[in-house]
């Protein structure tokens, strides 16, 4: 059960980390202090080290598969039907 609240909060982070880094205008920024509110969350809940550990990997290796594919959506020029 614990992985994946590790999993859940990872994923969120990196989402929003995400969306901060793609968008252009002052509202990021409201993604940004997200991610830092879900990572404080994170912190609070689980006090092991290798926990934490594993929560900032998953949630940057994720930030970057996120990021890729928003990358490449935009590049490909995918419309939605």
């Amino acid at each position: 059960m614990r992985f994946l609240w590790l999993l859940m909060y990872s994923l969120l982070c990196a989402v929003l980390l995400a969306c901060f880094s793609n968008m252009h205008d002052v509202t990021k920024y409201i993604f940004s202090l997200g991610a830092l509110y879900v990572g404080m969350r994170f912190f609070r809940r689980f006090e092991q080290i290798g926990f934490r550990i594993w929560f900032i990997v998953i949630s940057v290796l994720l930030y970057f598969i996120f990021s890729l594919i928003y990358a490449l959506y935009t590049q490909l020029g995918i419309t939605a039907p």
